[in-house]
């Protein structure tokens, strides 16, 4: 976490004093960084898939649920990054429809895992 926090407070600090006399400069180093803390964050995002994967391979769940969890876990991050630049760059409008659509990817992703729980609860009752 300090390497990512070293990382962001330099990109910051050099986006700032660019952004002055090179305003775009300014915005692809934003870009830049944001992506090497992405791809940081994947890193770690990949341990801990397959810490869950030796759980899920323990219990009695269906592992196509939990493959849909981190399709939509990968959507609500990349929808969060894609949206922070966008706004970064001054375009919030873009940015909202990036999340407005994340948000429907991720309902629609949803549906079977839903309807699996409602008729386990049918089972019960």
């Amino acid at each position: 976490m300090l390497k990512i926090g070293i990382i962001g407070i330099a990109a910051v600090f050099f986006a700032v004093l660019l952004k002055r006399d090179r305003p775009e400069l300014s915005m692809l180093l934003s870009v830049a960084c944001g992506t090497i803390i992405f791809a940081f964050a994947l890193e770690r995002l990949g341990t801990t898939i397959e810490f869950f994967k030796g759980l899920i391979s323990k219990l009695p769940v269906e592992p196509a649920f939990f493959v849909t969890m981190v399709k939509m876990l990968g959507i609500a991050y990349i929808a969060e990054f894609s949206s922070s630049i966008c706004k970064d760059c001054g375009h919030s409008a873009i940015a909202s429809q990036i999340e407005l659509f994340a948000k429907g990817a991720i309902v629609v992703m949803s549906i079977p895992v839903m309807s699996c729980l409602i008729e386990l609860i049918g089972e019960l009752f």
